[in-house]
């Protein structure tokens, strides 16, 4: 595969698979999330249609209990019956105004409409024959009905029927003027609309396609929040009448959310039921936008890749056919590319060099056989060292056009990293001299440490605290860095916190003392057997990069220039580089030293 589609590949791959999985883990999240409140929703609104019906019908329930107490109803129910005309009248009467004070308190139960008390005497005919008040009636007048015949044995009822029949609260009423006797002297009866009822439930509705319905004990419907069809009738009769609860069922090819609580006290079940494709319209709107945004991120993406990978492999690709015209013999040849960035820097010193190795084959012609192949060495010595030099520029140059690229990308992560390395690698080659400035050293740890930092994550801490004129002393190259990594493999990785890292300096006499200092998990018998090994003549075992640090130092700068390990008190070790504070560059040869 050519490095053009691997690049795209490998570009779309880094956006394609992570928004494929973000986009799987909103959808399920949010449609879990969408589905469990939304049965939390049903669940409370059904919860308080049933308590607020049970509240209507507790508090008629209350009224006609006071009702039955009034003193005022009591003594026409004790009264026995008569045929005097102003006896009968005036009885009529009394109850009309009793009945009238709880007429005004009638809000509560029905606030749409009006609930009017009715009280139905046993025996007493004779009121019949007076056109006084419609609230006070005998009980011929509700023998036929059925609710009154099936208070045979009870002494309330609560009854309607599917359609618009009023709901009716029944109760008995028995003289209470003998303690030891009670006799049933009337029926008491309050009507309700059932249209006030019905808003009642549309208030409680979990969204607008929703449907709360009232059921009796047969499980027809005698109270809706809506208008409903037939198959909706249909459907909620074949339901089984004892099941509570919430649950799923399938209603004529859609699924329904069913939710029902039985009433205290009275054989009525209240009932909602909400289409599952109402819930899921939001969800699928939602769903359509994130997938037309992840199309449009993958167009985008994908020109950006292409594009990418033109500008990447198009130089490369030139160079790639310039060399195969040079494996045959070819000198002759011109690429194409005017960027004066880091491709057209290569490409150059590729040109320059090839016609350096044109020159140096026509002088071979020209000699004799011994100065060609005298000659042909020297320039082959000549070709290394050019292609030496090319080398380092190609890599600090290409690092530099991928940092580019990065901050073009808007990638700063990247960018950081990849400007830390080139720092790295170039302090690392230090054009060949072995005794640098302590100020190099700690750029180049420095360095190491913004790397270590990028890859290990914030758990990473360091800090370096060198004095301005302690940082001209002169140093063996590579002491402090290889301590640092020391530090980090055998510290960061076995500690479950934060690590930390301090490199300090100061003076003491003729000497400079840098410490760099952790808090892993070292002992104290962990920095004895450091010092007993850099005391030993054993180059051995895991410890050879501390070893090479302190032999370096003694090659360098004499007896009593090294290491020295300790423990610290709050946990972790400390190691001391000792190095001269003044250094004649005289005494060693600085380049042709090799630790």
């Amino acid at each position: 595969m050519s490095i053009r589609n691997r690049l795209v590949l490998y570009f779309l791959a880094s956006i394609l698979i992570p928004s494929i999985i973000i986009t799987v883990v909103v959808y399920m999240s949010s449609t879990g999330i969408i589905t469990k409140k939304m049965n939390d929703l049903i669940e409370k609104n059904v919860e308080s249609a049933r308590l607020i019906v049970q509240t209507r019908l507790a508090f008629i329930d209350e009224m006609t209990t006071l009702i039955s107490l009034n003193p005022m109803i009591q003594e026409v129910l004790s009264a026995s019956p008569t045929t005097n005309m102003s006896d009968n009248i005036l009885q009529i009467i009394k109850l009309d105004r009793a009945l009238d004070s709880y007429y005004l308190s009638n809000y509560y139960a029905s606030p749409n409409s009006s609930i009017v008390p009715t009280i139905h005497m046993l025996d007493r005919p004779e009121y019949q024959k007076y056109d006084i008040s419609n609230k006070v009636q005998d009980i011929e007048s509700i023998e036929n009905e059925p609710w009154y015949r099936e208070m045979d044995n009870n002494n309330q009822s609560v009854y309607t029927q599917p359609g618009d029949a009023p709901v009716v609260i029944a109760r008995r009423l028995f003289t209470l003027q003998n303690a030891d006797k009670f006799d049933y002297a009337a029926v008491l009866t309050i009507e309700l609309e059932k249209s006030s009822l019905n808003n009642m439930l549309s208030n409680y509705k979990p969204s607008n396609g929703s449907r709360i319905f009232i059921l009796n004990e047969h499980n027809q419907i005698i109270m809706s929040s809506d208008a409903y069809s037939g198959e909706e009738e249909q459907f909620i009769q074949s339901l089984d009448s004892s099941a509570t609860g919430l649950k799923r069922a399938d209603m004529w090819g859609d699924t329904v959310i069913l939710s029902s609580k039985q009433l205290e006290n009275i054989e009525w079940k209240i009932i909602n039921m909400t289409r599952l494709s109402e819930i899921n319209s939001d969800q699928l709107r939602l769903t359509r936008i994130v997938l037309l945004v992840l199309v449009i991120c993958m167009t985008t993406a994908l020109l950006a890749a292409f594009l990418l990978s033109r500008n990447i492999s198009s130089p490369i690709t030139k160079l790639v056919a310039s060399m195969r015209a040079v494996r045959g013999q070819n000198f002759d040849i011109d690429i194409a590319y005017h960027k004066k960035d880091e491709f057209g820097f290569l490409i150059q010193q590729y040109k320059r060099m090839i016609r350096q190795i044109k020159e140096l084959i026509e002088k071979l012609y020209v000699s004799d056989l011994k100065k060609q192949k005298a000659e042909l060495l020297a320039k082959d010595a000549q070709l290394r060292a050019l292609q030496a030099q090319i080398n380092p520029h190609f890599l600090y140059n290409t690092l530099d056009s991928i940092n580019l690229y990065a901050i073009k990308y808007k990638t700063p992560v990247i960018s950081d990293m990849i400007g830390s390395l080139a720092n790295f690698y170039r302090y690392s080659l230090s054009k060949g001299r072995n005794i640098i400035s302590l100020e190099e050293e700690l750029n180049h740890t420095s360095s190491y440490l913004d790397i270590q930092s990028m890859r290990l994550g914030p758990k990473l801490h360091y800090s370096i605290q060198v004095p301005r004129e302690l940082r001209k002393t002169k140093t063996v190259k590579l002491v402090i860095q290889p301590l640092v990594e020391n530090s980090i493999i055998h510290g960061f990785h076995q500690k479950t916190g934060d690590f930390e890292i301090a490199i300090t300096a100061k003076q003491e006499a003729d000497k400079i003392i840098v410490c760099i200092s952790d808090n892993g998990n070292g002992t104290r018998e962990k920095a004895e057997m450091l010092n007993n090994l850099l005391a030993s003549d054993d180059t051995e075992g895991q410890s050879f990069a501390i070893t090479n640090v302190h032999r370096r130092l003694g090659h360098a700068f004499g007896e009593g220039f090294g290491l020295r390990y300790s423990h610290n008190p709050a946990g972790g070790i400390s190691v001391e580089i000792t190095i001269p504070a003044s250094y004649n560059m005289g005494d060693n040869d600085a380049n042709g030293y090799s630790g």
